[in-house]
């Protein structure tokens, strides 16, 4: 039987308390008062993150789904976990993701998911629900999409015109210990994929001819690891 969307929302904001890497800070003030538009960085709510000024920034921090074709030890949603499974279609995270600001509960959608057939079909489904947020909603308000390190770079560079951050995760402070506890995943993926949006976000941020920039994540990257699996220690992890 399918689970009905509160049932959904239930399981899947609930997923999402383990992503820590959800600050807003850095992003570019922007609201929808002179557009008609939906949504704003700069109001104030139900507390989930700050801006740089100190400011809340409240926001909805779901995942796409928590199904998931890894099976990384450390994760509560890998594949042989026995946790209950939902998903959401695209279209119904952007209806949340208004609903939830048009009753003022949110300012901002933070998103992340499991790996559905393959990093790029769950990176593509991300970037729609951005960029429908963003051109068919005109929705002015934070986003924050964790990518996936495996997706194709157009796909990342596509989230980077509609998020204000994107993150990936280091998820361990050492290869061996990525190779032990998530043998699926390959570190060299995960340091050039990182490397290349930062190469992109500093070259957006270079001045162009007419004088303007060009927006690709206003709020820069961000990251988070998994601290004490592997047993590194402190000189280990603030090396890595």
């Amino acid at each position: 039987m399918k689970k009905s969307l509160k049932e959904r929302l239930a399981i899947l904001s609930d997923a999402a308390k383990y992503d820590a890497s959800c600050a807003s800070s850095g992003t570019t003030k922007r609201d929808s008062s002179a557009s008609g538009g939906l949504g704003s960085t700069e109001g104030s709510g139900i507390c989930h993150a700050y801006a740089p000024d100190g400011r809340c920034i409240s926001l909805l921090k779901i995942l796409l789904t928590n199904f998931c074709i890894y099976d990384c030890a450390y994760c509560i949603n890998r594949s042989s976990s026995n946790v209950e499974r939902a998903r959401f279609t695209p279209d119904e995270v952007v209806w949340l993701t208004i609903e939830f600001y048009r009753r003022n509960y949110i300012e901002g959608l933070f998103l992340s998911s499991g790996i559905i057939k393959s990093s790029d079909d769950t990176m593509a489904e991300m970037v729609k629900i951005a960029r429908d947020l963003r051109t068919k909603h005109d929705f002015r308000g934070y986003i924050h999409l964790k990518t996936i390190p495996e997706a194709s770079a157009h796909l990342v560079e596509e989230a980077g015109l509609y998020a204000d951050r994107l993150s990936i995760n280091i998820e361990l402070p050492t290869d061996h210990g990525l190779e032990r506890y998530a043998p699926e995943k390959r570190p060299i993926n995960i340091r050039r994929s990182m490397a290349d949006l930062r190469l992109k976000i500093d070259e957006a941020r270079e001045p162009t001819h007419t004088g303007r920039r060009k927006r690709f994540v206003p709020g820069g990257q961000s990251t988070q690891m998994i601290v004490g699996a592997d047993g590194a220690d402190d000189a280990t992890i603030l090396g890595s």
